[in-house]
């Protein structure tokens, strides 16, 4: 099976980061609006963004690492593979007979970094059925290209 292209690490990285920075600046609104003003300040101000700064900030940059360690994607002549889930580990396989149609998409981060992500649509569903991010952008184009490919034959047999 293979893997995610490295980098998608970075990417998960500073996404969490600015979660983080939400979260921590929500918490501090919080703490100065809501608990302050009614002196139930958790044992000394600040202790709340402190406590909400340190679990997010740890998270984010060590929560890609085992993200990135437990992605695996597979694509063969039949059908798609995903295996995904540090811990909730999902496997998830997609019949090629049930693809309609395959995108790529990749933010500012993702195309300064080389990065794309391969979503696919399948028959049957509302939205985007699968995604595999993290993928060398050149990666990308060549499994959307290899599965619109199989999915032109299947329309002709």
């Amino acid at each position: 099976m293979n893997q995610l292209h490295p980098r998608v690490t970075i990417v998960w990285r500073v996404t969490g980061l600015l979660a983080a920075a939400i979260l921590t600046a929500l918490a501090g609104l919080f703490e100065v609006a809501v608990l302050l003003p009614q002196g139930d300040a958790l044992i000394y101000p600040g202790f709340l963004v402190g406590l909400v700064a340190l679990v997010s900030i740890t998270l984010a940059i060590f929560w890609p690492r085992l993200r990135y360690r437990y992605w695996r994607w597979l694509v063969e002549p039949d059908r798609v593979l995903i295996q995904k889930g540090v811990l909730w580990r999902s496997r998830s396989l997609l019949p090629r007979v049930r693809i309609q149609h395959v995108d790529t998409r990749s933010s500012p981060l993702q195309r300064w970094l080389g990065l794309a992500t391969l979503i696919i649509y399948t028959a049957g569903t509302r939205g985007a059925d699968a995604e595999i991010p993290g993928l060398a952008a050149e990666q990308a184009e060549q499994l959307r290209e290899e599965l619109a490919r199989l999915e032109e034959l299947d329309d002709r047999a």
